[in-house]
């Protein structure tokens, strides 16, 4: 949150939260209620500073020296293992008490979202490397775009894995 606040500029609760659902939402969650709970960690740390109240007693918050420092800090340490939360995994794996109609309808519709992604990640990347974006903004899009290739794989190899499910070695309905 240091980082998206330093980035934008001085924003209320709600439109971090709307920012960062845009900015990081494919890669990072972040849950309204989480927002509003790290927004007063982080002023009670010293690291952002609140503005007056606003509107509907919003307040807009800047990050402060000592946020930057601790920005900075904790890119200096590098990232922490990852962790991965991936539901539809969840469902594959624990996919025998389903009954198979039921998964293939589950996988379907994953696999359209999928393709939907993967084609949103595609316009917008043109449309960056057409408008110059930032190299660090295009780099994380071009890491969604291949995981989403990835898992587009994966997809095209159920079929062999459960033929009782996609018969004649169909994928997965789009």
């Amino acid at each position: 949150m240091l980082g998206l606040i330093s980035q934008i500029g001085p924003i209320n609760g709600n439109a971090l939260s709307q920012s960062a659902g845009i900015l990081i939402g494919d890669f990072w969650t972040l849950t309204r209620s989480q927002v509003y709970r790290e927004l007063q960690t982080l002023e009670e740390r010293g690291y952002i500073e609140a503005g007056p109240l606003g509107p509907r007693a919003s307040r807009e918050f800047s990050i402060t020296r000592q946020g930057v420092r601790a920005l900075h800090d904790w890119l200096d340490g590098g990232p922490s293992d990852e962790i991965i939360r991936f539901p539809v995994l969840l469902t594959i794996r624990f996919g025998a008490f389903l009954e198979p109609e039921r998964l293939r309808t589950i996988m379907a519709e994953f696999s359209r979202e999928r393709e939907e992604r993967r084609e949103y990640y595609a316009a917008l990347e043109v449309d960056m490397r057409t408008n110059n974006n930032d190299p660090f903004e295009l780099a994380t899009l071009r890491f969604g775009r291949l995981f989403e290739g990835a898992v587009e794989q994966w997809l095209s190899e159920l079929p062999a894995l459960f033929p009782e499910l996609f018969p004649g070695d169909a994928p997965p309905p789009a």
